[in-house]
């Protein structure tokens, strides 16, 4: 799909805050209400946007630690990934799971209550897969995550 300048400002505008009315996205971008709406219609229809969230914090609802899992497949077992990251969704703990290249082949980030929690997670539900042949985990101590896409729009084509 070919952005326009006003479609780059629309997405830059949104990726900040999602929760912007269209009249406040119409006067950022200085077209009519109606025709931002239009556009903000054909980036869903078309698939450049797909969908909004709310940013949770969950240490507040008790799942204040975050782990990454570096997964290594059993070497049989490789053909199988995409089964792998799919199924590994479905642990209430999983928050996003990436076919990676490299040593590992996934990576998998969760959220625990603690690190008994972290073990009881990583051994019942990981070590226990017969197509897992190792883990290597890394507790994250701190990490931000950016949100405002205004840079990589201006670098996209």
């Amino acid at each position: 799909m070919d952005l326009d300048r006003t479609d780059r400002r629309i997405l830059a505008l949104l990726s900040k805050n999602v929760r912007m009315s269209n009249k406040e996205l119409a006067d950022a971008v200085k077209l009519s209400p109606s025709s931002v709406h239009e556009r903000t219609k054909r980036l869903l229809k078309s698939g450049v946007v797909s969908g909004a969230h709310l940013d949770i914090d969950l240490g507040q609802l008790g799942f204040p630690m975050k782990a990454l899992l570096f997964v290594q497949m059993s070497e049989h077992e490789k053909s199988n990934l995409d089964a792998f990251v799919q199924d590994v969704l479905a642990f209430a703990e999983v928050r996003s799971a990436w076919m990676i290249t490299g040593r590992f082949d996934a990576i998998v980030e969760l959220v625990t209550r603690d690190t008994t929690h972290l073990h009881r997670v990583v051994v019942e539900k990981f070590s226990s897969r017969e197509e897992v042949h190792r883990i290597e985990t890394s507790i994250v101590f701190d990490g931000a995550e950016q949100h405002d896409l205004a840079g990589i729009l201006e670098l996209s084509p």
